[in-house]
């Protein structure tokens, strides 16, 4: 393996099995300190009688293992020579050699690293170990270890000063939390079982071991040759998987290291009394052998699984992290369930750490189901830190949901191959690290107006689905869901870059979604709140029983996490009914503004007529403010919808300033309008509110506005004709005949209520003279260009016809017509008179 590899494996692994203070080891300890006498009452291999040699010297059984193997058992012993005497003791007068108690013997040979350990000098000790191969059934209390001097003078030459044997009530491995010591070839050092935990996954326990090494000798201790086997009581071996940083590691003298180990067991095999066997190579007998025993203090049915809203310590790298689910939120529906877990990891160490890629999967039962979380790869964690990560994914609605854990599991071949005997897991394999119990989900289904807390790296927020509207638009129909967020917590947070995503049913909506953000800072102060809309364009046509529509966090150019989820059932939101004379409150940040009808006209033309309705929209805010653009469409009592056109001011503002906004559409001739409503919103253009001139590509926030339509009486004087926000009066009117037609002269007072701003005028003045014959003469007047705003004002015009040639006296009738789009209505009429003098001398 390259070295960015190695080290990859090593920060994806390295949180494999160190998980301090929890699990069995805890249990361990805790029981330690709470039967003190029984632990003291516990008796090992130091509470065995030596054996005399000469003079004061003694040997004594110090250490003694068995690997279990497939044509037998491998046995190690090590005897502890003391030279208590004067003078040297010789090792070639001694002999040792294991007998059964049914009189079976084994010879033994010295292990390759202790070969030359010949001689004992005074007042010292050596320690040399053992090995043979012994039958499978044997136990350590089945064994006698005999000690043997060469002595000419007896028969066979060998003089048994004794031997040793362990009774089945002592404990042979080292116990957890017990530390042991180790004589390892070249080296010595200090060994425990820090924690234990058991992992039960699928058809398989996974048991994760923290093995802490202290080196107590003068000499570093660098990649020693250590493969590890994991032992049940009735003696199978299982291989043991250590992660890449320990299996590639340095010691140096005093410093001490925790070494990471997994081994994976069948969930039929008893846990009962595991025993870590450390296992090396031994060049003289050309097989490995065992050369210590560590106790792992399981037992059958014993689970290290994190309970429900409880914090797990991992190790990364040998820094500490906690882990815990922070919440859990689900939605249901047609046999599945959507499942979006926040995760949360904390630093609590003093270095910045890479989380590894892990992966996530739901366990139920015996089947397993993936999840998804785009944003762990690659995070880095600051000292004294927390992330929290969306984990999501879909799986089918079960039964006994309570029973659901969240696994958290190495990535995929992160671990290194463990000793060939006997045969390890697959390097690709991917481990668990820690299983947790889930909370009590907040259900997403039903979830119209009921705020939902999301809390993440970014703040706690309290998020509620406000509606889901259906909305008319050209050929089809528009789907805009509003969503509010809201601070929740005392300082200023930043929401996240948002995607929207829509679900219908089980059909993922394939078209275009747009996510507008009312925020454009996409800051909020404590108490503060946005709203988003998620907008997609779908057929007219298109029926569902269930919507999804989803918030999804920006992470990348291509990714994404998830960040809430909603459900709505059955019909989408209602549209709110605004009654006539009645406000219309658009709450958007920076565009707060009142809506109110004013008035509405039908406009009958020829072959179509013109519904027109003038709205006041009153700014708010308390600045000048570019408001919300609008779209219209005109609602009939059957549903129908006909598109409007709209016309308001293109700039900005000022405060509490209030403006006009007229919005039109031709309807078929003779059209009834009653129980009409003016359905209207805030314009939108893909992710955005529409600015000034833009050009829209749906609305969102929208309300269904009361109409009722005006009659116009037509007024049987000139005195002030109303052509809102304009008034005209015509003090005097006077027709002047001659050869080659008529010259219309006035005087008028013009004025127009400067309350209100508008856009483009688009009404126009028709003035008509009707003579005595009944022909009429239209001329039309566009205000304050041929009919300009002031008092006691002139203006003529000529209407050219022989008609009025031989027209003397007498009088014609003069009215007056407001004109939009081409389409008229009589507004006021009154009788003048010819005058076949100068007006005005």
């Amino acid at each position: 393996m390259n070295r960015t590899k190695m080290v990859v494996a090593s920060l994806a692994v390295a949180a494999l099995m160190a998980q301090c203070a929890t699990g069995i080891a805890g249990a361990a300890a805790t029981k330690s300190q709470t039967n003190t006498a029984a632990a003291q009452a516990v008796k090992t291999l130091g509470n065995l009688n030596g054996i005399k040699l000469a003079g004061k010297s003694t040997v004594k059984l110090s250490n003694v293992n068995i690997l279990a193997q497939g044509d037998g058992n491998v046995l190690t012993y090590t005897l502890t020579y003391h030279n208590n005497d004067s003078k040297t003791l010789s090792l070639i007068d001694y002999w040792t050699k294991v007998k059964t108690k049914s009189g079976t013997a084994y010879s033994v040979s010295v292990v390759g690293a202790d070969k030359e350990k010949k001689k004992v000098v005074p007042g010292s000790s050596v320690s040399v170990t053992y090995t043979t191969k012994i039958a499978k059934h044997l136990k350590y209390s089945d064994l006698n270890f005999q000690i043997v001097k060469w002595n000419f003078n007896v028969a066979g030459y060998e003089e048994v000063l004794g031997s040793i044997n362990i009774p089945s009530t002592y404990a042979v491995a080292t116990p957890v939390n017990t530390t042991g010591k180790l004589i390892l070839n070249d080296f010595s050092a200090n060994a425990k079982v820090m924690s234990v935990n058991v992992l039960g996954l699928g058809d398989s326990n996974y048991v994760n071991i923290a093995l802490y090494l202290q080196n107590t000798g003068s000499s570093t201790i660098e990649n020693p040759n250590l493969k590890y086997v994991v032992q049940t009581a009735s003696g199978t071996a299982f291989a043991v998987t250590p992660d890449s940083a320990s299996s590639n590691y340095k010691i140096l003298p005093q410093e001490n290291k925790t070494l990471n180990l997994i081994a994976k067991i069948p969930k039929n095999v008893n846990l009962n009394n595991l025993q870590l066997l450390l296992v090396q190579s031994d060049e003289a007998s050309k097989s490995d052998i065992p050369v210590a025993s560590m106790g792992l203090g399981t037992k059958q049915g014993t689970s290290s699984k994190t309970a429900a809203n409880k914090e797990r310590l991992l190790k990364i790298d040998n820094t500490n992290i906690t882990t815990r689910i922070e919440s859990i939120s689900r939605n249901q529906s047609f046999g599945k369930s959507d499942l979006s877990i926040q995760f949360a990891i904390a630093n609590k160490g003093d270095k910045a750490i890479t989380l590894p890629n892990y992966s996530f999967e739901i366990q139920a039962g015996s089947k397993s189901y993936p999840l998804v979380s785009s944003s762990l790869d690659g995070m880095v964690i600051e000292p004294n830190e927390e992330q929290i990560i969306s984990v999501d994914g879909t799986l089918p609605i079960i039964t006994n949901a309570n029973e659901m854990d969240l696994v958290l599991k190495t990535p995929t071949g992160s671990s290194q191959v463990s000793p060939e005997q006997p045969a390890a897991p697959a390097a690709s394999s991917s481990y668990p690290v820690a299983i947790y119990s889930l909370p009590d989900y907040t259900e997403m289904q039903h979830a119209l107006g009921q705020e939902r807390i999301v809390k993440n790296n970014d703040g706690e927020f309290g998020v509620t689905l406000d509606a889901v509207q259906k909305l008319p638009w050209n050929d089809g129909n528009l789907l805009a869901t509003k969503i509010t967020i809201v601070n929740k917590g005392t300082k200023a947070a930043k929401l996240p870059e948002f995607e929207g995503a829509y679900k219908m049913d089980l059909t993922t909506l394939s078209s275009t979604v747009n996510l507008v953000n009312s925020n454009t800072t996409q800051i909020l102060g404590p108490g503060e709140k946005s709203s988003v809309y998620v907008v997609a364009n779908v057929p007219s046509s298109l029926k569902f029983s269930q919507l999804q529509v989803q918030l999804l966090q920006k992470l990348g150019a291509d990714k994404t996490a998830n960040w809430v989820m909603f459900s709505n059932y059955g019909s989408t939101s209602a549209i709110k009914q605004i009654a006539e004379g009645t406000y219309f409150n658009l709450d958007t940040a920076g565009k707060k503004s009142d809506l109110k009808t004013r008035k509405t006209y039908l406009y009958k033309g020829s072959t179509s007529d013109i519904i027109y309705t003038e709205l006041v929209m009153k700014n708010l805010e308390n600045s000048q403010a570019n408001l919300s653009q609008l779209t219209g469409y005109f609602q009939t009592d059957d549903g129908q919808y006909y598109k409007a056109d709209v016309n308001q001011v293109k700039h900005a503002v000022g405060p509490q300033s209030s403006s006009l906004v007229s919005f039109s559409a031709k309807v078929p001739k003779g059209t009834i309008v009653s129980n009409w409503h003016l359905v209207v919103g805030e314009s939108v253009t893909e992710n955005k509110f529409t600015e000034l001139e833009g050009k829209p590509t749906g609305f969102v926030n929208a309300s269904a506005m009361e109409l009722n339509l005006d009659s116009r009486n037509i007024q049987s004087n000139l005195k002030d004709v109303q052509l809102f926000p304009y008034t005209l009066t015509v003090k005097e009117i006077e027709g002047r005949t001659n050869s080659s037609g008529l010259e219309v002269k006035m005087k008028y007072d013009l004025k127009r209520d400067l309350t209100y701003d508008m856009g483009e005028f688009q009404h126009k003045f028709i003035l008509e003279v009707t003579d005595s014959s009944g022909a009429r003469f239209e001329k039309e007047i566009e205000l304050e260009k041929d009919m300009i705003v002031g008092g006691n004002l002139s203006f003529s015009y000529v209407i050219n016809d022989l008609i009025f040639a031989t027209s003397r006296s007498g009088a014609f009738q003069f009215s007056i017509y407001d004109s939009y789009q081409g389409e008229k209505t009589k507004i006021a009429t009154q009788a003048a008179y010819y005058v076949n003098t100068d007006l005005y001398n």
